[in-house]
């Protein structure tokens, strides 16, 4: 056999051996499409008033962009801004009586007296009999023991007046809180997609301001056949979402991953799943590519064998009955 044969013969093979790789490799995950589909806000979130009060500003605007922790809208804080004057004042009081030692070292300074009196009237009493009367010697030892309640009790009043500056502290912190409430941000980064109330009007505790959707997340809610796949296979299967753009025409595709199946069977076969995409920017604009609401489609990608086991087990049931 010629050199040029054996080239032609092993260009023969690897012709033979890609045209049987393909279909194997296409043969290892399928996709199955669905387009009963629905898309949705991944959260959406009512944003409520932590006080009863006058609402006194709304910052933001109907479809406006906000990110997490940013001012939606604040109450009337004129009252308690005055109560937070006040309390301020009280504790700096406060914290000069705590401060204030005079007390202490005037009742230090006459214990010390008393006993170096004392101590000077008892030595003359031991040295000369009867220069000191013993009645003397006893007033004096009461003096000292007075002087000693006395220190006793400056520093109970010195304890005393810092508890007291904790207690204003407390008291501070707690007003502090509570202007903080009046405050309402944004608990997550999205968009604006309904304005409750306006400047001016009362709102009640717990009742909502605003609602904030995210949408850099959203949720596709789909109906799948049974015979087609399985429930018990769908969850953290990769998924895509296919729409066709209103404007250019082209083709858009966002990806993500099956969240959860609904544990119970709908008429005709079918269950629900829901899949999580990630939603990306519309080029170097400030739009987002998918919004809810979209006619989308989706793929659901899987394997072969875990196809092949789901028509396996509809049968079987199919059989059954």
């Amino acid at each position: 056999m010629t050199t040029n044969s054996r080239r032609l013969q092993w260009h023969g093979v690897a012709i033979v051996l890609i045209s049987f790789a393909v279909p194997v490799q296409a043969q290892q995950e399928k996709s199955i499409e669905v387009t009963d589909c629905v898309v949705r806000f991944a959260d959406e979130v009512d944003v409520p008033s932590m006080v009863s009060g006058r609402v006194s500003e709304v910052a933001i605007q109907l479809n406006q962009s906000v990110e997490q922790g940013e001012l939606i809208a604040r109450l009337d804080d004129r009252s308690q801004k005055i109560r937070r004057r006040a309390l301020g004042l009280r504790l700096e009081h406060a914290r000069s009586e705590a401060n204030d030692d005079v007390e202490l070292r005037y009742a230090e300074t006459a214990l010390a007296e008393a006993k170096a009196e004392l101590d000077s009237n008892r030595s003359i009493y031991d040295d000369v009999s009867g220069a000191v009367p013993l009645s003397h010697i006893r007033r004096l030892r009461l003096a000292v023991e007075r002087g000693e309640l006395e220190v006793a009790q400056a520093k109970k009043r010195r304890l005393e007046n810092n508890m007291e500056v904790q207690l204003r502290e407390a008291d501070l912190s707690m007003l502090d809180d509570e202007i903080a409430n009046l405050q309402i941000a944004s608990p997550l980064s999205g968009a604006v997609i309904e304005v409750s109330r306006s400047a001016g009007e009362w709102i009640e505790k717990g009742h909502p301001i605003a609602t904030v959707a995210r949408l850099d997340r959203l949720h596709v809610h789909a109906l799948l056949r049974e015979d087609h796949l399985s429930p018990s296979l769908c969850k953290t299967l990769p998924v895509s979402v296919h729409w066709t753009d209103a404007v250019s025409g082209s083709e858009r595709v966002l990806r993500g991953t099956v969240m959860s199946v609904d544990p119970q069977m709908l008429p005709g076969g079918r269950f629900r799943m829901h899949a999580e995409i990630v939603n990306r920017r519309d080029g170097d604009s400030s739009n987002w590519m998918l919004l809810p609401g979209t006619t989308v489609r989706m793929k659901v990608y899987v394997s072969e064998a875990a196809m092949q086991n789901a028509r396996s087990q509809g049968q079987s049931r199919v059989n059954h009955y």
